[in-house]
């Protein structure tokens, strides 16, 4: 295999793996390691871990027995003078299509960028199709697929209604699916999420341990439309409930629409100071956005009201995008690994259009507080 300078752990450990195969040290008939014995001889995630051994699974290095390990293939010959490959003839459709509702916003082109370069070394093509957020439209939009010359299908849907009526027919057609984003419970369609319950735990722990015990989660998405945020409520409540908090309605929860837009009707920015003002006269002092949008609109709304972030209220945002660092203060995020989701869509999608007892899988990739000086410990100043 063609290893030059890995700089990588999962590369490191992909190095060290075969040559301990190509020197005899592994027997076909003996499993050589599992995700967990790896995290500890290398010291890595699971992540990490599940990387390098998917690497070699897709390299025909080695297969995996449910439950058991991994294992050398029989008969394996060292590849070493010349890279190794996906035979073209293994999958003859190469052409996946990737519909997304996004065309700039957020980290959809960091994970498609990650996905695409794996793809492209693999003899994939890409097929990139920006969707309506109406339903009815999107439902076309995938229906129009149907006949089309491609192999698979990566699905980025805007909330959870799916429609998986349609998906469906491209699973009948042995087209695999693959959703991102929104955690679907599905068997047969493979899932790949952030952790965003975490995320919402890690913003509603960092504001209670800097003294913010009146805190609010605000959301542009109707949380019972969409799993995303359901998590990262649920983890902002789990903070709450861990701190023997009381809840309160009229304090916790606001639902405010059109906040993520760059430009907001002088109406509707109104009314949504309006209703921060009468939080803050609440007591409340710390607010947990959906994402960075809501949260660099609550910072220009604080600001049009007098209030000081972060001397007199704490502001928390979630992906970590061009938002988090669009004002002059920098807004406290949860990281998304978006070059690491791209990579586990690519081999997901790679593995389930290549190996016909490949199993749907659900993958969850864990997130990173990024604090800022938009949040700092409570100090209540008169409004």
């Amino acid at each position: 295999m063609n290893l030059v300078n890995p700089t990588t752990k999962y590369e490191l450990i992909i190095k060290d793996l075969l040559s301990r195969i190509e020197s005899g040290d592994y027997r076909h008939d003996i499993p050589i390691c599992t995700e967990r014995q790896l995290c500890l001889d290398y010291n890595v995630s699971r992540i990490t871990a599940k990387r390098a051994i998917n690497e070699l699974e897709m390299q025909g290095i080695l297969y995996r027995k449910r439950g058991v390990g991994s294992f050398v293939i029989q008969n394996y010959q060292s590849k070493e003078d010349h890279p190794l490959s996906i035979s073209e003839a293994s999958v003859p459709n190469k052409t996946i299509a990737f519909l997304t509702p996004f065309d700039r916003k957020g980290g959809i082109f960091t994970i498609i960028e990650s996905a695409n370069q794996q793809l492209k070394d693999r003899g994939y093509h890409l097929s990139i199709h920006i969707i309506n957020n109406d339903p009815n439209k999107v439902k076309q939009d995938l229906r129009q697929l149907i006949p089309l010359d491609v192999g698979g299908l990566i699905y980025y849907p805007i909330t959870d209604a799916i429609q998986l009526d349609v998906l469906n027919e491209f699973v009948l057609s042995e087209k695999p699916v693959l959703i991102i984003d929104k955690d679907i419970n599905c068997q047969y369609v493979s899932n790949i999420t952030i952790d965003n319950f975490d995320g919402g735990y890690k913003l509603a722990k960092h504001l209670l341990e800097l003294g913010h015990h009146n805190i609010t989660f605000i959301t542009n998405a109707a949380i019972e439309q969409t799993s995303s945020i359901q998590y990262r409520f649920a983890g902002f409540l789990r903070a709450r409930q861990e701190a023997k908090l009381s809840l309160t309605r009229d304090q916790f929860l606001y639902f405010a629409p059109s906040l993520k837009e760059d430009y907001i009707e002088e109406k509707s920015f109104m009314l949504y100071k309006q209703e921060l003002k009468r939080l803050y006269e609440l007591g409340v002092t710390g607010f947990v956005c959906e994402n960075d949008q809501v949260a660099y609109t609550t910072l220009r709304a604080c600001k049009s009201l007098g209030l000081s972030v972060p001397d007199q209220v704490s502001v928390c945002g979630f992906d970590d995008n061009q938002y988090a660092t669009k004002a002059k203060i920098g807004i406290t995020t949860i990281r998304q690994n978006f070059d690491e989701i791209g990579h586990q869509v690519a081999t997901t999608i790679m593995q389930s259009m290549e190996d016909p007892s490949f199993v749907p899988t659900k993958i969850k990739i864990p997130v990173e507080l990024i604090v800022r000086d938009s949040t700092a410990s409570r100090f209540i100043k008169t409004y």
